[in-house]
């Protein structure tokens, strides 16, 4: 009897699992349709849809609709099979996105938002909360013969209109209009069959040919690689290819800060896994500059950083004035300063660490020779930009310092401490006076400057300067004639236009003044030479970009006839006008006519000067002020 009941209970069960197997071969008719009724997520399936749960389990249906709870239609998709692991149901019950392996449709026509908190329609919650942010869902294997969909999608900053489809052969190709972050863009993808739509780290999905061509305006981008999945650009490795008219367009799109530029040509190759973007051999033309480089783009961390190296020249200085706003003339009538203001909410967007290594910066003009090697680091971090370790050679000589902008305060401050040593002034400045010498200031230029302003422009900033400044050129020599006619020597003046300038020994050139509000008041400023010794007074305003300038020469030797009287230099930056000082060169000729009166040729002793026994002239530089710290708030 016992024997008979482990028989009967083994045919049962034999009967029970051959009832299963052959319900779950048949796709358990009508289940399917019973359980989109009961459950609370959008679903509606065709009568004839099968469900498979056991092995490979899968989902086919002829028609599957997916819809809100207000009753919207997301998605229209006919002749669908879904496939899916169990391990994943279990995953997405307990909080991890939605991940199926398989999405094949015949036609598949789709609605898909999410609102600023991520939060959709989409059924793609456990517990079915409309309320909560939605992750994406991940799909491995995305196979639609002909699809649409329409994308509105606030976390991502996409909105547009796509259509898609898998060819016979399992190529993919997709065409999507719209905008991404604000920036309207046209894309072109195709791809070699199995490329993931949205895949997790551990899916193992081998990467596969991807070709994007994404259109911005006048920029484009083109891709031409190998990608694991589309969406997240995992396993992306191929070579990039971007040209437009600016960089900066190129980069809202994707959050990424960048300059502002000429048009530009760039290529390298791009690589992506786990949220590095690394782009290498870098070959770019921007405007007339030559660069190259390397850089990662690392958007894991809370606020994304852009890390590597800057190499390549010749940098024209000319191809960054659209960055620093020099690009076009200013605004105001009679200025020469730049006032366009400077993008300073883009250096908020994201941090930077960049190593400058460049051969050569050109200044763009032909009166100045390029800096060259140029060296340094480049580093931006919450809004604040640095330029430190400055290591620039020029005309024999070296610029080094650093410089920052600090845009958290309204108005933006700024600061700079430079040194320049050794520079040959007749190197790094090209004159063209043709009465004059091939060179006519010569020797080793000095500087020190310890400078801070404020502003939202360059004519602002320069403005608002306030600090010290020290300069000098020493072991070098200057025009005789400049030196005559500053202090209008008439006699030796017409012998030098006559037999041809020379020039003169310069024992020293010293500046030594302090900007205030962005004006130079110079306590000291002279040139010194055998002849002559030459004193400055005044100001330079930067502010209002106004010159009032006095030149007095007290000549060392004997002269038959000068007129000894001050020059002044007024005017602006944009019209300096240069005039006699009539009250010295006035009480010459009164001079003159008195003694005239007497005699005529004794007229002439007025204009006479004997020189005078003027002391030596120290050019050595003041010891740097030591500067404060930055007090921490």
């Amino acid at each position: 009897m016992k024997k008979t009941g482990l028989v009967i209970a083994g045919v049962l069960v034999v009967a029970g699992v051959a009832t299963v197997v052959a319900l779950d071969q048949a796709g358990w008719p009508g289940l399917a349709t019973r359980l989109a009724q009961r459950t609370n997520y959008g679903l509606k399936v065709d009568p004839d849809t099968r469900l498979h749960l056991f092995w490979k389990p899968r989902l086919e249906a002829p028609q599957l609709r997916v819809v809100s709870t207000q009753g919207d239609t997301l998605a229209d998709a006919h002749e669908v099979l879904l496939a899916w692991h169990w391990g994943d149901i279990w995953d997405w019950r307990h909080g991890e996105p939605l991940r199926l392996r398989t999405v094949q449709a015949q036609s598949l026509s789709l609605t898909w938002e999410r609102d600023a908190d991520g939060r959709t329609a989409w059924p793609v919650q456990a517990d079915a909360d409309a309320k909560k942010p939605a992750p994406l869902p991940q799909i491995e294997q995305l196979i639609i013969h002909n699809g649409t969909a329409h994308i509105d999608d606030a976390p991502l900053q996409l909105a547009g209109d796509a259509r898609f489809a898998t060819e016979a052969d399992g190529q993919w190709k997709a065409d999507v209009k719209g905008k991404l972050r604000g920036q309207q863009l046209t894309l072109n993808a195709q791809a070699d069959a199995g490329l993931a739509l949205l895949s997790p780290p551990d899916a193992g999905t081998p990467p596969v040919k991807l070709r994007v061509a994404l259109s911005q305006g006048s920029e484009r981008v083109e891709f031409n690689g190998t990608a694991a999945s589309l969406l997240d650009a995992r396993a992306l490795d191929g070579q990039l290819h971007v040209r437009g008219n600016t960089l900066a367009a190129v980069g809202k799109p994707f959050g990424v800060t960048l300059p502002n530029t000429p048009p530009f040509d760039l290529a390298g190759r791009l690589q992506h896994a786990a949220g590095l973007w690394q782009l290498g051999a870098i070959r770019a033309r921007i405007g007339k500059s030559q660069l190259g480089g390397d850089f990662a783009f690392d958007t894991r961390a809370q606020r994304s950083v852009l890390t590597g190296t800057l190499r390549g020249g010749p940098l024209r200085l000319a191809d960054l004035g659209p960055a620093i706003g020099t690009d076009a003339p200013p605004s105001r009538p009679g200025r020469v300063l730049p006032d366009r203001p400077i993008d300073v909410p883009s250096l908020k967007a994201m941090d930077a660490r960049v190593t400058v290594a460049l051969s050569q910066l050109d200044l763009g003009t032909a009166r100045l020779e390029p800096l060259g090697p140029v060296n340094g680091n480049l580093v931006l971090e919450s809004g604040v930009l640095t330029f430190s370790q400055l290591n620039a050679g020029v005309a024999g000589g070296a610029i080094t310092g650093s410089i920052k902008l600090d845009t958290q305060p309204s108005p933006p401050q700024w600061q700079a401490s430079l040194d320049a040593n050794g520079l040959a002034v007749e190197r790094w400045i090209k004159f063209d006076a043709k009465a004059l010498t091939n060179h006519p200031i010569t020797g080793k230029l000095k500087a020190q400057l310890d400078v801070k302003g404020q502003g939202r422009s360059t004519a602002e900033l320069l403005g608002s300067m306030n600090g010290p400044l020290q300069l000098r050129v020493e072991n070098g020599s200057v025009s005789h004639l400049i030196t005559e006619a500053i202090g209008l020597d008439v006699a030796q003046g017409l012998g030098l236009l006559i037999k041809g300038d020379e020039n003169l020994p310069l024992h020293c050139a010293r500046v030594d003044g302090r900007f205030v509000a962005g004006v130079l008041r110079p306590r000291t400023a002279l040139m010194d030479n055998r002849d002559s010794r030459i004193d400055m007074d005044g100001s330079i305003n930067l502010a209002n970009e106004t010159l009032d300038l006095r030149l007095v020469a007290k000549p060392k030797d004997f002269s038959p006839l000068t007129l000894r009287a001050p020059v002044r230099v007024q005017g602006t930056l944009a019209d300096p006008r240069v005039a006699l000082e009539g009250k010295r060169l006035g009480g010459r000729v009164l001079a003159a006519l008195a003694l005239g009166s007497l005699a005529p040729p004794a007229a002439l002793l007025a204009f006479i000067d004997p020189g005078e026994d003027l002391p030596p002239v120290d050019c050595s530089l003041n010891p740097r002020a030591a500067v404060a710290p930055d007090k921490k708030g």
